[in-house]
């Protein structure tokens, strides 16, 4: 009887796995009649199915979705709702497939705001945004190109970051990268972080640590991060794309080109000029540059 009763448990609970697993389908697929029947059945057969009440969830908000139109109160509000309702409830039922869940709404949504202005006040209402958010990149990086002076505003600016990279990899992304840190130094930890790349990661704790940087405000150490870049890695210089008129961070990586140049040419009566030049701009930058130039020529 004992073995009995272990092989009943054992088929409702495959029973229950293959409904919930129906149900994930059924929403993938964006069949919401489908799912709704399958999580009431699964409701019928196991109504302390772990994930039920989450599945229950994401059916009815299938069921329940309407496109908005191209608003952007409603964009914004619908934004609102699938990040604190909709988004929960698919990590918490579909786990590693939850973005298969959301992507379709979001992808709703991008078309919805084809056309909209940016509104620096609801940017994830743009576009751009919502195109990142469904991992359609190259509608994001051309949605993100659209803006009006775009490449002076950090929202515009991130997204560009992100689509490259995701498309093309680092070397696309370097000179976004790099004007994120002049425009908005605070910012670009996080699109580090969310990039995860491990080779730009370990450049920017290198660079953190290069030295104790104790003529820059901590807020806006990250705008010295290309010019230290470029100490490192030489031939990265194409990657700049300079503001105008250039804020101090922009001039020393610019500066920074210009001497390593000269150095290639033996120009010594200019370099110490340039030398000089980087050295008022910035004394633990130029510490680090001559740092490393008496490691390289010291081998």
């Amino acid at each position: 009887m004992e073995s009995q009763a272990i092989q009943l448990d054992l088929f409702l609970d495959s029973r229950s796995v293959m409904l919930a697993n129906e149900a994930l389908d059924a929403l993938v697929k964006r069949d919401g009649p489908r799912a709704v029947r399958t999580v009431v059945e699964l409701r019928a057969e196991a109504p302390d199915y772990p994930s039920l009440r989450a599945l229950e969830v994401l059916a009815h908000a299938l069921t329940e979705w309407r496109q908005p139109t191209g608003d952007v109160a409603k964009i914004c509000s619908a934004v609102t709702w699938l990040e604190q309702v909709v988004g929960p409830a698919a990590r918490h039922a579909a786990g590693s497939q939850a973005e298969l869940v959301l992507d379709a709404f979001f992808r709703d949504l991008a078309d919805s705001a084809r056309g909209l202005a940016y509104d620096p006040a609801q940017p994830k209402t743009h576009r751009a945004w919502l195109s990142l958010r469904c991992g359609d990149w190259a509608e994001a990086e051309a949605a993100a190109l659209g803006i009006a002076g775009g490449t002076d505003i950090g929202d515009v600016l991130h997204w560009l970051c992100i689509a490259r990279y995701r498309q093309r990899g680092l070397a696309a992304a370097r000179p976004a990268i790099f004007r994120l840190a002049w425009h908005e130094p605070q910012r670009l930890a996080s699109v580090v972080e969310e990039l995860g790349d491990q080779l730009l990661d370990r450049a920017f704790q290198s660079f953190q640590h290069a030295c104790d940087w104790e003529s820059v405000e901590a807020p806006e150490l990250p705008a010295w991060f290309p010019a230290w870049y470029v100490i490192e890695h030489p031939a990265v210089s194409n990657d700049f794309d300079y503001v105008d008129p250039p804020s101090s961070p922009a001039r020393a990586a610019q500066l920074l080109t210009s001497i390593i140049e000269l150095e290639r040419q033996a120009d010594w009566k200019r370099l110490i000029a340039l030398r000089e030049q980087l050295r008022a701009l910035n004394s633990d930058l130029f510490s680090v540059y001559m740092t490393r130039r008496a490691v390289r020529y010291s081998r």
